[in-house]
């Protein structure tokens, strides 16, 4: 059954960040009685399964259900940091306003919210806070705020050393107090709030939440904690396996809705709710604390947002590309009180992360450099966050340098010119992103620089990650030394030379001598240097692409910058390497700026 295209909004709270939501409406003649409010999990696991979470709004408005998707303040496309004080608080409040806006907009008499890790944490403190939610879905939902944040901490302990800068036996530790992980902070304040949150302590029960059905993750059940005190406060618990979980959560390009959960959820929302529990079952007025939370203020859709940036009041709207296959989608930052000047810059997808980037760094340059006076756009192609297409095919990395891509970067670019006044263009991505960067450089005379952050490769050529697996792997002295003590039987790495294809050991021969005549991607830098066309390339420690290209001397035989990065991670969760990332890439705008300049 069809259903009207999602609608991307902002809900406008007084005296709080504006929401980014996105509206899935169902068909009039399916329309159920329940709406839907879905609340994402924290950081990585929010990028993660951001489509999944879009696939599950698709899913319920096929079903009659009005379904809204949120971005907490401080993350996603909404407005705020992760540094604002208060953000839990905030985060309730905008769960609350954004309930009660549905409430009111969707024409249902019922509200279900569906929470994930902390998205599930929030619902709960907003239903005792008194939105109105009438049902909610908890899936791997923990009782005690403690445990998320013991959980995020322990990932983070383990990337530390994984990604430290080579040589430094104890890495960058983030701020006292911080905890972090997968590229995501909570700020001191922030983990202290959550570590004291106790779901225990409030009151969840009739109406707010009448029922509630408790996901696990893949084996893992629901928190016991939570269940009881669930049953004990009167609402009318169900309970089931969550099985597809890691499935969702898989990295962005891996990830699969959970299609029996959609199932299982679907069904137990289309069941009538039981009569109401006894007021007994609750307990006695004021036995329970005050929650996190206050009353959420109503929430107005906005077709913009208005942010204040380093001082300097910026726009930011979602913008829609038709395209054959559907359209692809945009968020266009833009100053309001200066007029923007020539140069404009697009953002572009770090693989399959949607459009706010490898750690949201994109959301965070978009509005710096829209503060700067250059309008900025952060875009999904194909597949990727809001854009339409078949993620899955993504599955298959040589779907990423395909021609069909670059051609949308180039549709991008002429709406962008349409929409604003700028005529040149910057290109910023990392891993397939500065791939397309630097083929939409090579293609469109509008684009003027490129910076390219963390390239796999420049030219797609499929036999170059067995090159990489052979001489990083297998041809390294250790992996020698595991095969001559038995550790690694030689038949095994007999197989794999022998099943290499022959321009695999061709490039292997080729990678021993010399450099010889400029090749494909020298002769394309010279051309783009020859044009005046700035490109820059930025490393992290151990890239392949970075050290193929200072084996050969391709890089210094055309005279490229190249800025290093600090720690050996490619989608830059190390705080420390975002934070330089940000420096190379506000001095490279800084130099095009300076270089267009009026004498």
């Amino acid at each position: 059954m069809s259903t009207p295209a999602p609608r991307p909004l902002y809900l406008e709270v007084e005296g709080a960040a504006p929401i980014f939501a996105v509206l899935h409406m169902p068909s009039e003649s399916a329309r159920s009685d329940v709406a839907v409010l879905i609340c994402p999990p924290f950081g990585w696991e929010d990028i993660c399964s951001y489509r999944s979470r879009r696939a599950w709004a698709e899913n319920l408005a096929q079903a009659g259900h009005p379904t809204l998707r949120i971005d907490l303040p401080g993350s996603g496309d909404s407005g705020g940091s992760p540094e604002d004080a208060g953000l839990l608080s905030a985060w309730v409040q905008a769960v609350g306003s954004a309930t009660d806006w549905l409430s009111r907009t969707g024409g249902c008499s019922r509200v279900a919210g569906i929470g994930i890790g902390l998205g599930g944490l929030l619902l709960c403190c907003a239903a005792a806070d008194g939105a109105p939610l009438t049902e909610m879905v908890l899936w791997g939902v923990p009782a005690r705020g403690r445990a998320f944040v013991r959980e995020l901490g322990a990932f983070g302990r383990l990337e530390s050393t994984k990604f430290a800068p080579h040589g430094e036996p104890n890495p960058p530790e983030l701020p006292d107090g911080y905890t972090g992980a997968g590229g995501y902070v909570l700020s001191a304040e922030t983990t202290a709030s959550l570590s004291a949150l106790d779901l225990s302590a409030l009151a969840l029960g009739p109406p707010h939440p009448g029922r509630v059905l408790l996901l696990g993750r893949d084996g893992i059940a629901a928190d016991s904690a939570l269940h009881d005190h669930l049953l004990s406060s009167g609402a009318h618990v169900s309970v089931a396996a969550g099985e597809g979980y890691g499935a969702m959560m898989a990295e962005p390009q891996e990830a699969r809705p959970p299609l029996g959960v959609f199932a299982d959820v679907r069904r137990w929302l289309s069941e009538r709710p039981p009569a109401p529990a006894s007021a007994e079952a609750s307990g006695p007025p004021g036995e329970h604390p005050a929650p996190v939370g206050r009353s959420a203020p109503p929430a107005v859709e906005r077709e913009h947002a208005e942010l204040t940036i380093d001082g300097v009041r910026i726009r930011e709207r979602p913008i829609r590309i038709e395209q054959p296959f559907g359209s692809i989608f945009g968020i266009l930052s833009e100053a309001e009180s200066n007029p923007p000047g020539e140069l404009g810059a697009i953002l572009l997808n770090a693989g399959a992360i949607r459009r706010v980037g490898p750690n949201r760094m994109w959301v965070e340059l978009a509005r710096r450099w829209a503060a700067r006076g250059v309008p900025t756009m952060r875009l999904d192609l194909e597949g990727f966050g809001d854009a339409d297409g078949d993620s899955s095919r993504f599955t298959d990395v040589s779907e990423l340098y395909v021609p069909e891509l670059v051609a949308q970067v180039e549709a991008a670019l002429g709406c962008m010119a349409a929409a604003t006044a700028a005529d040149r263009f910057a290109l910023v991505g990392l891993c397939s992103g500065a791939y397309w960067s630097f083929h939409g450089a090579l293609r469109d005379e509008r684009v003027v620089a490129a910076f390219m952050l963390n390239p796999r490769t420049l030219f797609w050529d499929a036999s170059q990650e067995t090159v990489r697996y052979l001489r990083r792997g297998l041809l390294k002295p250790d992996s020698w030394r595991m095969v001559l003590s038995g550790e690694v039987p030689l038949p095994k790495v007999a197989g794999v030379v022998r099943r290499a294809p022959a321009s695999v050991l061709r490039r292997m021969s080729e990678a021993r001598g010399s450099r010889g005549e400029p090749d494909e991607l020298e002769l394309a830098l010279e051309r783009l240097l020859d044009d005046g066309k700035q490109l820059v390339f930025m490393f992290s420690e151990g890239e392949p692409l970075h050290e193929e290209l200072e084996r050969h001397g391709r890089l210094a035989a055309v005279n490229v910058p190249v800025e290093l990065i600090p720690g050996r991670d490619h989608t830059l969760r190390p705080l420390y390497a975002q934070e330089a990332a940000h420096r190379a890439l506000d001095m490279a705008l800084s130099q095009q700026l300076a270089a267009r300049a009026p004498a």
